[in-house]
């Protein structure tokens, strides 16, 4: 396909990628090259937007990424702002939760390191949050483990993942430091 940026892809991938996007199956190009895929759909967002292609090929590529420390949260956002809402809800809808009053959620977010940077990837459970901050100290290398809260409307979530758990993609307006003892940080919490 004309426009797209193939770098650092293998002439076998090339050719896949074309092949897939051809034949109507375009969503799923992500899958023929996985580990290539993220920087792939992230340096293609425009043009496979245009294609009609983003939504499945972009939450495939976040959900299967786990550390975005190098990629500017504007540019994420804006990946986001690209995709239709409506698809990215079809496939990946916002579960309803009885226990959440009207349209608003209560969410929370894992951190660590010597800066929290607000993601995008939220959880209702505080639990979830609280492991997935030891998880990063622990795999990452990282120490300051933050626990954040927010309150978002319905309307401001773009879609809801659920890739390992249920990640509630958005960006909050507002978010506070939840005050955990360190010694909950750990892995081994119940989940």
């Amino acid at each position: 396909m004309r426009g797209l940026d193939y770098s650092g892809l293998l002439d076998t991938e090339v050719k896949a990628i074309e092949q897939a996007i051809s034949a109507g199956k375009g969503e799923g190009i992500y899958g023929y090259i996985p580990s290539k895929g993220f920087g792939f759909v992230l340096r293609n967002y425009k043009r496979l937007a245009n294609l009609g292609i983003l939504e499945q090929n972009w939450m495939t590529a976040y959900l299967h990424s786990s550390h975005f420390k190098d990629v500017p949260l504007s540019l994420l956002q804006e990946v986001f702002d690209t995709c239709d809402r409506a698809i990215l809800q079809k496939h990946y809808p916002i579960p309803d939760l009885p226990r959440l009053s009207g349209d608003r959620f209560s969410l929370f977010r894992g951190c660590a390191g010597p800066d929290h940077r607000m993601g995008m990837s939220w959880l209702t459970s505080l639990d979830q949050a609280i492991w997935y901050a030891a998880h990063h100290v622990a795999y990452y290398n990282l120490t300051n483990p933050a626990v954040y809260a927010a309150v978002v409307d319905r309307a401001e979530i773009y879609c809801c993942g659920d890739h390992y758990d249920f990640d509630y993609v958005v960006f909050p307006k507002a978010w506070w430091r939840v005050d955990v003892p360190l010694s909950e940080f750990r892995l081994n919490r119940p989940r």
